[in-house]
């Protein structure tokens, strides 16, 4: 299981209703978010590229995504850094890949 809902679960007291919420929210947004990483890439904004995987760190911890939480650390230390952009497009690529995946998964494991 790519995911853990521990912590969303005791956050909400098991809100069910809230729970669904988050898992719809990161539907919605992670992969517009994922499509201005790879605008920004190709731009050479690897700075912005950052911030973007920034904004998406939260989400992903409440939902127990530990290594795509660990994927958007490195964008965003890579982004602040300004590396190598090979690297960063590797790891979007990575991000990506694992946003279809878990997006699949809760799609499989609850009625979104």
């Amino acid at each position: 299981m790519l995911y853990d809902l521990t912590m969303l679960r005791k956050l909400s007291d098991n809100d069910e209703a809230f729970i669904l919420d988050m898992l719809q929210t990161f539907k919605r947004t992670a992969i517009p978010a994922i499509a201005r990483m790879e605008e920004y890439l190709v731009l050479k904004k690897t700075e912005a590229v950052g911030r973007e995987a920034h904004k998406m760190i939260p989400g992903v911890s409440f939902l127990g995504v530990k290594e795509l939480e660990k994927v958007l650390v490195a964008i965003e230390e890579n982004g602040k850094s300004n590396l190598d952009s090979e690297n960063m497009h590797m790891l979007v690529s990575q991000t990506k890949k694992l946003v279809h995946e878990l997006i699949a998964e809760f799609e499989k494991d609850f009625t979104l």
